[in-house]
Parts: structure tokens; sequence; C-alpha cells
């Protein structure tokens, strides 16, 4: 199983992937699984020094400052943080791979690498691509593209993933499967007004990359990423699409900052505080790493570790346990009140749940078990009578968490 990374704007160290590398991993052995061989792409050297245009920009601003001294900066070059932030980086790096050479060097090197990694695994032959941001743009560029010439790198790329009839200058005596594609902060809505790539070409090539079944496709999205959109009603999928797409939603406030100023009402001053930091956010973050093993293992949302399943089987052992069966697996109003007033009785040390206990006016005593994605995946409620064998399991429980 091999997991290829492609970076997006603004990286210039090659190890980026470092802290979510470590997340899957932490992830796959959770569930039972052998980590995946991962190789970080690394184009960054060839994008535009964002940094010297900035200088030439001071420079201009000097001379102005000159002509008119009584005003103030601020005034003659107003939002210099968000500009000189994301929106600049993300501007200069796009139009730097959409030059024709530069684009070119950049679809190079990435092919070059893919070739080596895919190389040095000659038994593994499922691919899995993970790409950020700009990176996102390119995949679906050199993947979908029909505005490439018959040498062009892209073509390369798509040969180690499927066989081309006319494809002479790459003898390869490997190829793999593309099984799935994880997109984090992808602007490819907007930016495919420029491409062109009708959804038909997509599908029909999702059908080539991955024949034997459906290509998998997860697009992240962060709420306060002002780079990423959803993509699948573009997409135009019908029922028997080769494509199984999902847009998901991370809807955490992506800092303290942002969090108090969406509080407070202040919605532009929590963009500007937040947008940046949660484009950036998806190499850091626990549940892209659990929705990006979700979709490499094609698992819907994690499976059970050993542990949660214990909990759950002992805790349906206790005498006059009703289970609420029919919520199982969703967020009812009714049940969500009731952990909120319970207290977090407690977190397992796997991380992969946790359990509440909240007691009602009348003494009955309700248990909730829930998932690493707070889902309930257990619940149920004892009388006064039992009340006592239901502490005694959960003192059991903890016993066993204590010495694992």
């Amino acid at each position: 199983m091999l997991v290829f990374f492609i970076h997006g704007v603004a990286t210039r160290d090659a190890c980026y992937s470092s802290n979510l590398q470590q997340l899957i991993k932490t992830e796959f052995s959770h569930r039972g699984e052998k980590n995946p061989h991962f190789y970080a792409g690394f184009w960054g050297s060839a994008l535009t020094d964002i940094g010297k245009i900035w200088n030439s920009i001071d420079e201009d601003l000097a001379h102005v400052k000159k002509k008119y001294s009584k005003i103030d900066s601020e005034e003659i070059f107003r939002y210099r943080t968000f500009r000189e932030g994301l929106f600049s980086k993300f501007l200069g790096d796009f139009f730097t791979y959409m030059n024709r050479d530069k684009g070119r060097e950049i679809r190079k090197t990435i092919a070059q690498q893919l070739y080596n990694f895919i190389k040095q695994n000659p038994n593994d032959f499922e691919l899995h691509i993970v790409a950020h941001s700009l990176g996102t743009v390119i995949l679906w560029d050199v993947l979908f593209s029909e505005r490439f010439s018959a040498k062009d790198p892209a073509l390369s790329i798509r040969a180690m993933i499927r066989e081309l009839e006319n494809q002479t200058d790459l003898k390869l005596k490997h190829q793999v499967n593309l099984s799935s594609i994880t997109l984090m902060g992808s602007p490819i809505l907007l930016i495919n007004m420029m491409l062109d790539v009708r959804p038909e070409k997509v599908n029909q090539l999702a059908h080539s990359y991955s024949s034997e079944q459906p290509l998998r496709w997860v697009n992240l999205i962060h709420a306060s990423d002002l780079i990423a959109y959803p993509l699948k009603a573009s997409l135009n999928l019908g029922e028997n699409s080769y494509l199984k797409f999902k847009d998901e939603y991370l809807l955490e406030d992506v800092n303290v900052v942002e969090k108090t100023a969406r509080n407070l009402g202040q919605n532009e001053l929590a963009m500007a505080l937040g947008s940046s930091d949660a484009h950036n956010s998806y190499w850091n973050c626990p549940k892209t790493a659990r929705l990006i093993t979700n979709n490499i293992l094609n698992q819907q949302k994690a499976v059970f570790p050993n542990l949660l399943k214990t909990v759950i089987y002992h805790l349906s052992q206790v005498k006059g346990m009703t289970p609420i069966s029919q919520v199982m697996g969703i967020k009812l109003n009714y049940h969500s009140k009731n952990i909120r007033k319970g207290d977090l009785y407690l977190k397992f040390p796997d991380k992969s749940g946790k359990i509440y206990l909240y007691i009602n006016p009348l003494k009955v005593h309700h248990v909730y078990v829930l998932d690493s994605d707070d889902e309930l995946q257990f619940g149920g409620y004892v009388g006064w009578i039992d009340q006592e064998g239901l502490m005694k399991k959960l003192e059991l429980i903890k016993g066993l968490m204590m010495n694992r």
C-alpha cells in the first residue's frame, strides 16, 4: 500500500507531511492494520519567491510615501497582512505552476518522484494520493486535463497508473492501481473554470485508473478555509459512476482568537484571524488523519478498536441494563442533551472513545459510550435497584484501562 503526498502553496520544507504521516500511522495501529509506505513528493524549490516580490512592492511604496509624506502607509496600501499572507502566496504559486516551463518542471519532478516511489516498492500495487491546496489542482490537471502534449510529464504519471496505447517514452515493468484520492483545502471548483475539465472526462479516466472498483475520492473542507470548496455537485455523478465521491467538512474553530471573534459576532475579523491557519491545519489534524485512513482502508468510519468493543460488551452485561438500541451510531437531540448534562466518566487511553454517566432526578442511571468521532455507539440505563451493579462494572472497566 503506497501513500503519495502532493503539497500546496508556500511549502519550502520537504518534511511538510511528517505530522500527518504519524497521525495516520496511529490510526492504522489502532485498527490493527499494517502501516502503508509514505512518500512526500516535493516540488517547492520550483515555486516563485514571494519574498522578492514583496521587496519590490516595498520599494514602490517607499517612493509613493515620499510623494505623499503626510499620508500613512496603511492608507496607501490597505490590508497588507491579508495581501501578503495566503492570498498572495496562493496566487503567486498558482501562476508559477500555470507558466508553461515552470509547470512542466513541476510535473516532471512529481513524475520522477512517483516513479522512484513505485520502483522502491515493487510488491505494492495499491496507490493512494493525498494532495493539499495547489497540489490538488496539479493532481486534477495531471490526471484529467486534455491540454498536454504527448511528451508532457503528466502522461508519464498516467502511464504509471494505467496502460497508454501510444506511450513509448516510459518503459514501465511495474504499474499501480489508483485506489483513493484525498484532497485537503482544494480550490478545484473555481480553478476548473480556466482548466475546463469536463465531468464526463473525469468519470471516463477515473474508470481507467481504477477499473476493478470505483475510485474512492474524499474532499476535506475546513469551514474557515477560504481556499477550499465542495466539488460533488459539479462532478454531476450518475448512479453508475466510477467515482465514489464525498465532501467532508471540518467544523472546529482553528484557533482561540478566531473562536472569540466569532462568538462576539465579528465574522470579518474571525475570517482574517482564522483563514490562513485553517488552510494549513489539515497537516496537524487527527480528524483529517482519521478520514484519510477511512478512505485508504475503504471504511465508512474507524472499525471498533478492541478496547471500545470490550467496554460495550461489559456494559451490555449489566443486570437491568436497557439498551437504547435505536440510536446506535447517530446523534439525537434528547440523548445529546443528557450526554452534555452528564459527567465525563472516563476517556479511553487509546483515544478510541469515552464514557459519560448521567443520573436524572429520579436516580435513573444513564451511561453513554462515544467513539473517537463523538458518535454514540452504546447507550443504556438502569433503575435505582441495579445502579450498584452498573457502578461496579464501571469501576471494573476503569481498572481494565489502568492495566493496559
